[in-house]
């Protein structure tokens, strides 16, 4: 038994490993890319193909939910990832399981529901800024960058400290309770074709699925979970003392170290054949990567005009990165914008650097919107030019 844990707790946190390192905000980029479409289809306008290359991670995590459940959540979420390592630290200094009642935490569980209506009908429908500096994984993504936290993200800093206290104390306090993307999630993971199956009947009086149960579900008193709040962490198949939870997969039960190798090469593989997908149909000319989906009000005007010559600027990106620019004005006018360096995360530069530079040329102004889920990469570049614009006034 102790053998068969240590595999399937390697393999999960070996990928949430590689995932938290490789993409650490896909979780945000995702909720950006929800927000988007939920914009798109309330004012009439949406377009899957067009809007197909800034709405991968969308795409693929949403797609991959709906048909295998919330392996996201439990196996790649760099966010979930932080909630666990905090939970792990504090078992080992404190050495106590804090236990939630069982009636609260029912309770407590629709609160992410709320949290999901309170962003769709204030930001997202009414298009009010007021929780622009309030998200606590934008501030998680920014960590690095202190000064951008404090200035920009004061309120997302506090409520991320609220939430690292709760997971020292619940395990997954923030997916279990607060999540929006988790509240989706869901919803839609119902449908999918994975379930823990569990007959209860087998289980005599142990309770050891639901004491080990990363999102508190009560695994004793049911025959199996199918989406919902399960995440297919695999933790109640590893330690039941008779094997009698197993991952069920169209009815097949099946090892969990084979069905996390087989979920998770799915996952990655649907997110790469996307993103090269969209990567070939904006090469090959069929659609266009401009779909920019979020608004970003700077302070340029379209009449300004600038002393021709050509200047530098730089702006802070994606997790602290700085970009720098060349900005070259011809008769008043900004002629051409070239990229010198930049020290963002690659995924989400390149999303964005062409897209911000043809709309600051067209525009010849900084006042254009950024991309959806590659927000601060965006307004990097913007700042950047800003920044080189400024000497040239």
């Amino acid at each position: 038994m102790a053998k068969k844990i240590k595999k399937s707790h390697i393999l999960r946190h070996v990928i949430q490993l590689i995932l938290f390192l490789l993409l650490p905000g896909l979780y945000a980029m995702t909720f950006s890319e929800l927000k988007t479409v939920y914009q798109m289809v309330i004012g009439g306008n949406f377009n899957f193909l067009k809007a197909f290359p800034s709405l991968v991670e969308f795409v693929s995590v949403m797609g991959i939910t709906l048909l295998m459940g919330r392996w996201f959540c439990g196996w790649l979420c760099a966010f979930g990832a932080y909630n666990d390592l905090i939970y792990f630290i504090s078992r080992k200094v404190f050495k106590v399981k804090f236990k939630v009642d069982e009636k609260v935490d029912s309770i407590l569980k629709y609160v992410k529901y709320v949290v999901l209506i309170f962003i769709i009908i204030l930001s997202w429908t009414m298009g009010s800024n007021i929780l622009e500096s309030a998200s606590p994984w934008d501030a998680f993504g920014q960590i690095t960058d202190l000064s951008t936290v404090f200035s920009s993200l004061l309120i997302g800093l506090i409520l991320l400290v609220l939430i690292t206290i709760g997971a020292a104390f619940i395990e997954r306090f923030f997916c279990r309770y607060l999540c929006p993307l988790g509240a989706v999630f869901s919803i839609i993971s119902k449908l999918g074709i994975t379930k823990i199956n569990k007959p209860k009947a087998d289980c005599g009086k142990c309770r050891a699925c639901t004491m080990n149960c990363s999102m508190g579900l009560k695994l004793y008193k049911v025959n199996g979970a199918k989406g919902g709040d399960c995440i297919n962490c695999l933790k109640c198949t590893e330690v039941c003392p008779k094997n009698n939870a197993n991952v069920n997969i169209l009815g097949q039960d099946i090892n969990q170290n084979l069905a996390g190798s087989v979920a998770m090469v799915t996952i990655l593989g649907v997110y790469g054949l996307t993103n090269f997908g969209a990567d070939a149909l904006t090469k090959s000319g069929i659609i266009s990567n401009q779909s920019v989906i979020s608004s970003n009000a700077a302070s340029d005007s379209t009449s300004q005009k600038y002393k021709d010559g050509t200047y530098t600027g730089s702006g802070q990106g994606f997790h602290g990165g700085t970009t720098k620019v060349s900005v070259t004005i011809t008769d008043g006018k900004i002629a051409n914008i070239e990229i010198l360096s930049n020290g963002d995360t690659p995924q989400y530069f390149e999303r964005v650097s062409g897209t911000i530079t043809k709309e600051i040329l067209s525009k010849q102004s900084t006042s254009v919107d950024t991309v959806s889920g590659a927000t601060f990469s965006s307004k990097g570049i913007i700042s950047a030019v800003a920044n080189a614009l400024s000497q040239a006034k």
